[in-house]
């Protein structure tokens, strides 16, 4: 199960209340920080998975609007090893359904560390072949929960693709 807080759908009745910009320094991993004076939209923290699992990795996702109307999204792979760092993203989009199709489209494999024997290819064939299916069982567990997280958010935030149009588009798939 997923935490989420600050879930309020973003309608033109919710935009007409007056809301506090704070200013927020966003960590990005390997970037210099994202700045902006702006407000929290929305916070979800994944569940995670136990270490016993070989999982040990969740997203944090937390999703703001900025003074200047930008949406920004920030997404933290959380890890419980001590050797594997945390990774920190913020991304800024001009609208809410750019956001989400970033966000549908992130590729969790690449936040989960390859074990350095699979890397090298040592040890016998078996063994690799083994190793490469425990760690494509754990890339599917740590993509669901993400998913999952990100069916919360949407919902909480009335995200939705709208009926397609004649011709095979969606209105969503059209304004991205």
């Amino acid at each position: 199960m997923n935490a989420l807080t600050g879930s309020q759908p973003e309608t033109p009745e919710a935009s007409s209340i007056a809301v506090t910009m704070d200013l927020h320094t966003l960590r990005r991993t390997g970037r210099k920080a994202l700045r902006f004076s702006g407000h929290q939209i929305v916070e979800a923290k994944g569940a995670g998975f136990s270490h016993d699992d070989g999982a040990s990795l969740w997203y944090d996702l937390s999703i703001y609007r900025s003074a200047a109307q930008a949406v920004i999204v920030e997404l933290i792979a959380r890890r419980t090893q001590l050797s594997e760092q945390d990774m920190f993203r913020a991304e800024s989009f001009p609208t809410l359904q750019d956001a989400a199709a970033w966000l549908e489209n992130y590729a969790c494999a690449q936040d989960v560390p390859i074990p350095a024997a699979l890397a090298v290819g040592a040890g016998p064939m078996a063994m690799s072949v083994l190793q490469a299916v425990q760690l494509r069982q754990r890339i599917a567990r740590i993509h669901d929960e993400y998913q999952g997280l990100l069916s919360d958010v949407f919902e909480a935030l009335d995200i939705t693709d709208d009926e397609p149009q004649p011709g095979g588009s969606s209105m969503v798939d059209a304004a991205v």
